[in-house]
């Protein structure tokens, strides 16, 4: 029954902008009641972030606080720091203290994550000092270039893909302010990067397929600097090339990394392939038996037909995946779909499997848009997009929806369609 009311209310809210920030009210305050008979100790805590150069930039007091015991147990929330007394008595024990930016960490932001937690025994009659040292989780990720290269190119877009179904692009119509980029846990290895672009006499400009690694950078790295991680700030440089006078043809890219806990800056080598004439991130061998057609990118209101947004899929080989993954420029939106990840178990942020998801189903038809899914072995279908309309018609921005299809014999393509609300 309880399942039941909160997908109802998801439902009730979703999209509408009502949705309050779930992780931003999850840290109530709260005390455990201490068990009598039981020895007493005391902490004292201090949170901090590791980052010299952004302390005076970013704000720790507004950072919720969890302590955990030894089973994992919460015992202890806080809000905020300043909700934090100077010192909190509590049973003698092991304890895990937790601290971060508030609210969730998504993959795309616009400004940095922090989160950090640290160990501590609390001895009977003894304060424990606990200091909380929070470790930026995102990077920095900016793409630079120079008024050589606006003049050079009517329109353009760079596309850079970290492995994850996720891809994250710029486009001359967006601003230069970087981007905060989460590479998950762990990092990841390398970044894939894309160019097309059209000069401006109308000819296509296209770049080679670079690779980017930090252990190919000018210096060598600590055991856990050999990932790009947490803390990055990644700077890609675009320089138009000129094979006669007046026409640009290609462009070349170069990079650096800067950690951003220690100011050094060291140069990352690119590796480049041939640029590939398929659709999509990882078009590869065999590609050539999929088709995907997405619309084209559209500005969509509550009235759009929706049978514009309807995206045919073919597999000559079958179908075996169909990854749909959404990011937004509105954060209720994606407020929105971290709730439909909670309350439905459908991940679009992190990238949504449709085939044969059941819970897709169910979600669409609380919100009376009626949807099939496929299964695999099926050689086409055929994805709604529209669906969708009505209820982004609520919410101005660029949605962006990031398609990935893979067939039985593990070839893919990929596709994007950026929706835009007024």
């Amino acid at each position: 029954m309880e399942t039941m009311i909160r997908m109802k209310n998801i439902k009730n809210s979703l999209f509408l902008g009502a949705l309050s920030v779930a992780a931003l009210t999850s840290c109530v305050s709260e005390n455990v009641e201490l068990k009598d008979g039981k020895e007493k100790g005391t902490m004292e805590l201090s949170v901090d972030i590791a980052q010299p150069s952004s302390r005076a930039l970013t704000d720790v007091s507004n950072f919720p606080v969890i302590i955990y015991d030894s089973k994992g147990d919460r015992v202890f929330s806080y809000n905020t720091v300043m909700d934090v007394p100077a010192k909190i008595t509590t049973n003698v024990g092991n304890y895990r203290v937790e601290s971060h930016t508030p609210g969730v960490i998504q993959k795309k932001m616009t400004y940095p994550y922090y989160q950090g937690s640290t160990d501590v025994e609390v001895l009977e009659g003894i304060t424990s000092k606990v200091d909380v040292i929070c470790k930026m989780q995102n990077s920095i990720i900016a793409v630079n270039y120079g008024q050589d290269f606006t003049d050079a190119l009517s329109s353009w877009e760079i596309t850079l893909n970290d492995g994850s179904g996720t891809a994250l692009s710029f486009k001359d119509t967006d601003s230069k302010d970087p981007v905060y980029w989460y590479f998950g846990e762990d990092g990841v290895q390398q970044l894939k990067v894309n160019f097309r672009g059209t000069a401006n006499d109308g000819t296509e400009v296209s770049a080679p397929e670079y690779t980017l690694t930090k252990d190919q950078a000018d210096e060598s790295y600590d055991d856990d600097r050999t990932n790009f991680s947490g803390g990055d700030y990644l700077k890609i440089n675009l320089t138009p090339v000129e094979k006669e006078p007046g026409k640009i043809t290609t462009i070349t890219i170069n990079a650096n990394v800067t950690f951003t806990e220690t100011g050094e800056t060291v140069n990352v080598v690119v590796v480049d392939k041939p640029a590939d004439s398929g659709q999509g991130d990882e078009p590869g061998p065999g590609s050539d038996k999929i088709t995907l057609n997405l619309p084209q990118d559209m500005t969509v209101n509550a009235a759009t037909d929706k049978s514009l947004g309807d995206t045919y899929i073919k597999c000559e080989d079958g179908i075996k995946s169909i990854k749909v993954n959404i990011q937004s420029s509105s954060d209720e939106m994606m407020e929105s779909l971290e709730d439909l990840s909670d309350g439905y178990g459908v991940d679009f942020i992190n990238g949504a499997e449709i085939v044969g998801n059941d819970d897709l189903i169910q979600l669409f038809d609380d919100l009376n848009q009626p949807l099939t899914v496929p299964t695999q072995g099926d050689i086409d279908y055929t994805f709604p997009i529209g669906n969708f309309f009505g209820l982004l018609a609520f919410l101005s921005g660029e949605h962006t929806f990031y398609m990935t299809v893979e067939d039985m014999n593990g070839n893919k393509k990929s596709g994007v369609l950026v929706l835009t609300v007024e």
